[in-house]
């Protein structure tokens, strides 16, 4: 979930290089520089999923419409293979893939909706994300930063409940360790337009 939210404020940054009004389309590519992790707790131990950004080596295609400081975005997708997370372990691994429901869902979708450049504030914008987990879709808004040097370098993190996707926090060794409902998603991504 985390990875697919990182990867979507990147591709609205790229689109930044063309603010003129009208409908445009463009295709990006994420470079390997780029990190995106899911953080989460438990009431013993913290722990991290790091996705591998090598999996998303193939161009994606961007439709955007611009006016003022607001852009707009369809068919705006990053794919996220559930199976690109890494926790650590094998048996977190295995609990991570069973918390996403991986067996019926193997991806997490990430759609760009709409960003809003914050004249205010240089170099930030506010971004529309909608998050497909598990088959449940939610929209969110989040703030992220960027900057361009050798490529759109583009940052944020986003908290989610898991329960918003109807997912259930695993619980281990007889309910003694229990996992926290909140997760983080944590990304720095470096985009190029291709």
């Amino acid at each position: 979930m985390k990875r697919l939210l990182y990867l979507l404020p990147l591709l609205v940054l790229v689109s930044f290089t063309k603010l003129e009004t009208g409908t445009n389309s463009t295709s990006v590519r994420i470079t390997p520089q780029s990190k995106l992790h899911i953080k989460g707790t438990s009431n013993v131990t913290d722990f991290t999923c790091q996705y591998n950004i090598k999996n998303l080596n193939a161009p994606i295609r961007i439709h955007y419409e611009s006016a003022d400081n607001v852009i707009k975005f369809e068919k705006s997708e990053l794919i996220l293979e559930n199976s690109g997370f890494d926790c650590g372990g094998k048996g977190i691994n295995r609990d991570f893939q069973d918390l996403l429901k991986s067996d019926t869902y193997p991806e997490i979708t990430l759609s760009l909706k709409q960003i809003k450049l914050n004249p205010n504030k240089k170099n930030t914008a506010d971004a529309s994300i909608e998050i497909e987990i598990a088959g449940q879709k939610h929209t969110y808004h989040m703030a992220t930063k960027f900057h361009q040097n050798n490529g759109w370098h583009i940052s944020g993190l986003l908290k989610l409940n898991i329960n918003d996707f109807d997912l259930e926090a695993p619980k281990k060794m007889l309910g003694l360790i229990v996992v926290s409902e909140e997760i983080e998603i944590n990304f720095k991504l470096v985009v190029e337009e291709c």
